[in-house]
């Protein structure tokens, strides 16, 4: 959802109201005009030496450049990331097998089908209007799992393992190593906003994080107005994604204008989110972004991880965010207050 520098501080917050503001923001953005990324447009944060040492004066370094990032661009790409090749490879191995199931498996799936408990988990067919919910439809299929402090993995919904034999496995394994990868970060963040490293242990002890599986079939699109997923900005802490080919367009602050991004070999791409927008008072960025028509004549698979606090966990603004000078923009609010209800959660 976005929010604008003027809000004021307020005791009541209305969810549903700020995503049909940001629908009709994002139907106003001008996407005509995109130009590819130049040498750093998209910072890259070595992450080597602080998760090899572990020392202040490295958490320090990685930290100042991502506070750069954060607060001029909101999207960076990090390497020595310490997730293993391998496991990446995997993954997206698992995802193109899913994919190739017959849709009559996969509708077995669907998200939100009444006889299914949980809601946002499942499979999302292609031209789906959700995650993003969009006037026109997404020009791609995904499969998503979430866990929080309630939800657990058997809580989501997986294809039997006769039809994808090891598939929730590889799964399982990669959202445990991106929970740990996005806790490693915390102290990373928390120092970029001048605040001691173990600032956010709390509230991520049992983070909500959502796996989003897609895939965006060759040839789909219909009309350059079309979209693999809509323009918006993510309701996340932040996001890290996977992508085994370029396909992300972002809206660079610096230069005011679209750029492709690259798929930088062995990396991820991060970006700020909403939550963490509200947070820290509008001092980082949630950067407007969308993926491409897939236009080519091979398919593109993509791995967003969307990480956020314990759902009940109270955010107030941060401190260091905010003074007699720079009041509080938003109330104290969790994420199960917030994000959760305009998405149906």
């Amino acid at each position: 959802m976005e929010f604008h520098q003027q809000t004021p501080r307020s005791s009541s917050f209305d969810p549903t109201e700020k995503e049909k503001e940001l629908r009709a923001e994002s139907s106003s953005w001008n996407t005509g005009h995109v130009e590819d990324a130049k040498p750093g447009d998209i910072p890259v944060l070595d992450l080597t030496e602080y998760f090899t040492t572990g020392s202040v004066q490295s958490l320090q370094r990685i930290a100042a450049e991502l506070k750069i990032a954060c607060e001029e661009v909101g999207f960076f790409s990090i390497i020595g990331h310490q997730v293993p090749q391998r496991e990446i490879s995997q993954m997206f191995s698992a995802v193109q097998q899913f994919h190739a199931l017959p849709l009559e498996i996969k509708n077995q799936l669907k998200m939100d089908r009444p006889d299914w408990p949980v809601g946002g988990v499942g499979y999302m067919p292609v031209k789906n209007r959700k995650l993003p919910t969009r006037d026109r439809p997404n020009l791609n299929e995904a499969f998503i799992v979430k866990c929080d402090n309630v939800l657990g993995m058997d809580d989501n919904q997986w294809p039997q393992e006769q039809s994808l034999p090891g598939f929730r496995a590889i799964v399982e394994r990669y959202a445990n190593t991106m929970k740990t990868l996005g806790q490693r970060m915390m102290p990373i963040y928390a120092n970029a906003l001048d605040m001691p490293a173990a600032f956010f242990a709390e509230a991520f002890v049992s983070p909500l994080y959502r796996l989003r599986m897609s895939h965006y079939p060759a040839n789909l699109a219909a009309s350059d107005q079309d979209f693999g997923i809509a323009p918006h900005v993510d309701t996340t802490f932040c996001t890290i994604l996977a992508q085994d080919q370029p396909g992300l367009t972002i809206f660079s602050e610096r230069r005011r204008v679209w750029i492709n991004a690259p798929a930088l070999t062995d990396a991820f791409i991060v970006n700020s989110g909403e939550l963490l927008k509200q947070w820290s008072n509008d001092r980082f960025l949630s950067v407007k972004h969308f993926a491409n028509n897939n236009l080519g004549d091979k398919s593109r698979y993509s791995i967003p991880f969307f990480f956020n606090a314990n759902p009940d966990y109270v955010m107030s603004c941060i401190e260091s965010c905010c003074g007699p000078d720079n009041p509080a923009k938003y109330p104290p609010i969790s994420y199960n207050q917030s994000q959760a209800v305009a998405q149906g959660e």
